[in-house]
């Protein structure tokens, strides 16, 4: 047998390499590691997100209703990320939820954890973040077993989502490790029942690409990625921080919002956000407008009578996404100061198209990502 006619391989190996692009994309370095290669990818997934106009003039579902499912089964407690993967998840979580909460003042998060092929609704949808996260801190490894359920984990925010009005955004973030689901009936069923309730789905996969969860975004219209390790995992989160753009068929209706002021409590009550607490005269809270009911945050619902609370700062800032700051050009400089900051420029910059003031890359983050505005235009500078 000649070295020529050494066996290379099956051909469907070849094919199957080729349509991934593996070799395009990923390279090993003189080590035979390919962490350059996952760091290059995801340096140019910020560069595209950061140089990306954000949709202008287009109908956006700025009140959010946001499920987070987070797969508690023995995949979960997998230390192939270190330290594990529910550690990397929890921490990007937390990030997430105080860019969430900038972003979408008015909008609403809630937890479904599963395990044992049980879903459990961890904490029911609510504006307060300090609440979410306390609910978070309560998840640990030792919770971590069994088998996860897409099936029951779908059910417990559909039985949810669907008593919302029709012209908010219903949608369910799914983190998942594990490669397969257990679940009591078929599953597509359940897509089909997403889709009829308009719950858009995505899933953010630990592990690799399974059909029955790609499957999902696609009749769900929502997005399927998988990661690559923890600062792409927090690059793919944030990708959910921005209000999906509502469908043409999405109902419409005028939304009665309340706007209390935060007074001081005169005499023994307790609010609606823990009832079992009653607290005595001396702190503050706000007091819904119609009905007097308390609360200790904004925004919520009332209880009692429906009414939508909120502020006024807080409806200001999701208006911001209706009219995004466009993406300001990336030039080279050689001299000269940051517009924003007086910090003199780097030899990359950042130019706005319009006043063509110039701006350094930490002030470009922080026009783009919360201010929504640019200084030059603002103060008449052309």
């Amino acid at each position: 047998m000649n070295d020529d006619d050494e066996p290379k391989g099956y051909t469907w190996e070849v094919d199957y390499a080729d349509g991934l692009n593996i070799r395009d994309v990923l390279h090993e370095d003189e080590n035979g590691s390919i962490e350059k290669s996952v760091a290059k990818l995801i340096l140019d997934m910020k560069r595209k997100k950061r140089f990306s106009n954000r949709p202008a003039k287009v109908r956006l579902g700025i009140m959010r209703y946001v499920y987070l499912i987070i797969d508690c089964s023995f995949s979960m407690a997998d230390k192939s990320v270190q330290p594990s993967r529910l550690t990397i998840t929890i921490k990007a979580l937390n990030q997430f939820l105080d860019k969430f909460s900038e972003q979408n003042p008015i909008s609403q998060v809630g937890i479904v954890v599963c395990k044992d092929k049980r879903a459990e609704r961890l904490i029911p949808l609510t504006g307060n973040v300090r609440l979410v996260k306390e609910s978070l801190s309560t998840i640990t490894e030792v919770l971590c077993h069994g088998e996860f359920s897409l099936h029951n984990s779908l059910m417990a925010t559909i039985r949810s989502l669907h008593n919302y009005p029709g012209h908010a955004s219903r949608e369910v973030i799914l983190i998942v490790a594990s490669l397969s689901t257990c679940d009591p009936s078929s599953v597509f069923g359940t897509f089909e029942l997403l889709k009829r309730y308009h719950i858009r789905c995505s899933v953010i996969s630990l592990t690799a690409e399974v059909f029955v969860f790609k499957k999902l975004c696609s009749i769900t219209s929502g997005r399927h990625n998988v990661v690559l390790d923890s600062t792409h995992f927090e690059v793919i989160l944030n990708e959910h921080t921005n209000p999906p753009i509502s469908s043409r068929n999405a109902e419409s209706s005028v939304v009665r919002m309340g706007f209390p002021a935060h007074e001081s409590i005169d005499s023994p009550s307790f609010c609606l956000c823990h009832q079992s607490e009653i607290r005595t005269p001396g702190g503050r809270g706000f007091f819904c407008p119609q009905c007097g009911a308390r609360y200790c945050s904004l925004p919520v619902e009332c209880r009692i009578c429906k009414l939508t609370l909120i502020s006024a700062p807080q409806l200001a800032r999701s208006l911001h996404n209706l009219l995004p700051l466009p993406a300001f050009e990336e030039i080279d400089t050689t001299e000269g100061t940051c517009f924003a900051c007086i910090r003199q420029l780097d030899d990359k910059s950042f130019a706005c198209k319009n006043c063509n003031s110039k701006f350094c890359i930490d002030c470009d983050v922080l026009l783009h990502e919360s201010l929504q505005i640019c200084p030059g235009c603002k103060s008449g500078v052309k």
